[in-house]
């Protein structure tokens, strides 16, 4: 070949390739997205901040300022860091006509329709879309000019009621799943909750009940991971008194024996129930795909005895982490974030407290990878702002550390790991600080020094109830002092079995009792008024025996009947 034949080739490659930039194609390259004067780039595995600031030419501080992050040497797979960089943003298509944008993976439609000026209805109506939340890598989707059609001019308010779905309401109003759809802009036809008000478009104003005042729809979310702004201010969040009495429940699996678990816990004269509420028993088919079933019962059979519920929300469901870790942090920190948007809409008002994963400082609770503070606090920092959209006066409270002296990869100190989550901006994030407060082999009153010097007593200062006040003093030194901690896991064991790692540290059932009702009083006299709901180690799940570790840390049997602590705990004065 000649080299003027060469040129010519050269000279029309080159003019496929700038025809194929200048196509109405909006779609981008595997890791990044352009907007106005930036890009969006998607974080790819093994990448860190100073190799995406060197690609796209600007500082490493520039990118953190720019995204609010206060620990550079933190960012994970799949979030979404904006890059100033001057780049022109893809133009939305005039009005009138449409062009075409590729999803990429991780895009979400609501994303979509908030970077091209669209909306979401825009994009369901013009595409035929059935599921706004079922688009995948790959697809085209149309997408349509500035112009939107009027809302119908005869509309009318209503307000969903239990037992409600979208099937039925549509009936009852002459209307069609579809044309309710779209005037509510649902991102999930399957997800609607009691109190929600609907427009019902067509009908005539006055058929319907006039509502009472209910929080907005949730805005868009601009990415996997990210922050979203909420829609609603966080209410005042309630000061608790110290102490409130809490027991840990296990009504979950326990469908035969849960009412009677609940009133173990009514009648002892306890206030707050700290309970379990596993997110892949929730959300486990499938994105959106939600079998509230089970949550129902368990929080009505709590509301009914008139309990306060604290939620341990943790457990991913299998398609939410790729690598299949027993529990661990979901691959797209937004996925666990809109699933607890759902559900506290679901239990507005209903459950008190939502507390945000399960000591994080072990490996074993963070996806058996080294734990890490920073990234915990990117997965609380979602969770606060979804939950206080969806109930603004409901808790939020961290997850209780474990107390440990065991260290990297497998764990974190406690101390250690707060110390960390408050240098990664935890402060703004939540409610309550949660924490774990077993006593081991000490009385209560027994301070965390005395344990250090004690060798018969553990020889480290997390051996005692009152590591509390350790991880107290870190709340100090952040400025922290006016919030209020909880205590949500205490007890002492009384494991017989000579070959558990816990008999070393065993007391006796009438030790264990006399031991919580002075922790309970310990509280009361020496924390207030910084410390609030104290949950003690527990009412047994039915389904545990002699054999399991957890049998001995309970207050009562598996079967029901009552052990000293418990008879001590519902004759103390509260």
């Amino acid at each position: 070949m000649g080299n003027r034949t060469r040129c010519i080739v050269l000279l029309i490659a080159l003019l496929a390739i700038l025809s194929g930039l200048a196509s109405p194609v909006l779609g981008v390259p595997e890791a990044e997205e352009r907007s106005a004067s930036s890009v969006v780039h998607i974080v790819q595995w093994g990448e860190n901040l100073t190799l995406i600031a060197r690609r796209y030419g600007v500082s490493t501080a520039v990118i953190a300022e720019a995204n609010g992050i206060a620990n550079p040497n933190y960012i994970y797979a799949g979030q979404r860091l904006v890059i100033p960089t001057g780049a022109s943003p893809p133009s939305p298509p005039p009005p009138g006509q449409t062009t075409t944008y590729v999803v990429r993976r991780g895009d979400t439609l609501s994303a979509i329709a908030y970077r091209l000026g669209t909306t979401v209805n825009a994009l369901v109506s013009l595409n035929g879309l059935v599921n706004p939340n079922l688009i995948y890598a790959g697809q085209v989707l149309k997408v349509p000019g500035q112009e939107q059609s009027p809302p119908p001019s005869n509309t009318c308010v209503y307000v969903v009621k239990r037992g409600d779905n979208l099937t039925k309401i549509a009936l009852a109003h002459g209307t069609t799943v579809w044309a309710l759809t779209i005037a509510n802009n649902l991102a999930n036809p399957s997800f609607i909750w009691v109190g929600q008000r609907l427009v019902i478009p067509g009908c005539s104003p006055g058929t319907t009940p006039t509502p009472t005042p209910q929080p907005p729809a949730p805005t868009p979310t601009p990415g996997p991971g990210a922050t979203p702004t909420p829609t609603v201010q966080p209410g005042p969040v309630p000061r608790m008194n110290t102490p409130e009495y809490g027991v840990h429940t296990f009504l979950w699996w326990a469908g035969e024996s849960r009412a009677r678990d609940a009133q173990l816990a009514k009648d002892a004269g306890l206030t707050w129930v700290k309970e379990l509420l596993p997110w892949r028993s929730i959300e486990g088919a499938g994105k959106g795909i939600f079998d509230w079933s089970v949550a129902d019962e368990v929080v009505q059979t709590l509301n009914d005895r008139g309990l306060k519920i604290i939620a341990r929300v943790d457990f991913q469901p299998a398609w939410a982490r790729a690598d299949g870790a027993n529990n661990g942090p979901p691959d797209n920190y937004r996925d666990y974030g809109d699933f607890l948007y759902a559900m506290a809409s679901r239990y507005r008002g209903r459950i008190q407290a939502y507390e945000i994963w399960n000591e994080p400082n072990l490996a074993r609770e963070w996806g058996d990878h080294p734990p890490n503070a920073a990234e915990y606090v990117a997965l609380l920092r979602v969770a606060y702002h979804r939950i206080k959209e969806a109930d603004p006066n409901a808790m939020v409270i961290t997850a209780g550390l474990a107390p440990t002296g065991t260290g990297l990869p497998h764990a974190i100190p406690d101390v250690q790991y707060l110390r960390e989550m408050y240098q990664s901006g935890a402060k703004n994030y939540f409610d309550v600080l949660g924490v774990h407060a077993p006593g081991y082999k000490a009385a209560p009153e027994t301070s965390p020094s005395e344990v250090q010097n004690n060798p018969a007593l553990g020889g480290h200062r997390f051996f005692c109830f009152r590591r509390v006040e350790d991880l107290r003093q870190v709340m100090v030194d952040n400025g922290d002092a006016g919030r209020q901690m909880a205590v949500l896991e205490f007890g002492w064991t009384s494991d017989p079995r000579p070959g558990s790692p816990y008999h070393w540290h065993a007391v006796s059932e009438e030790t264990k009792a006399d031991y919580i009702v002075r922790a309970f009083q310990w509280a009361r006299d020496h924390w207030s008024p910084w410390m609030g709901a104290m949950t003690v180690l527990s009412i047994a799940d039915p389904a545990w025996t002699e054999n399991d570790e957890q049998y001995w840390w309970a207050i009562t049997n598996p079967d029901g009947t009552t052990r000293p602590a418990y008879d001590a705990l519902r004759a103390a004065p509260k």
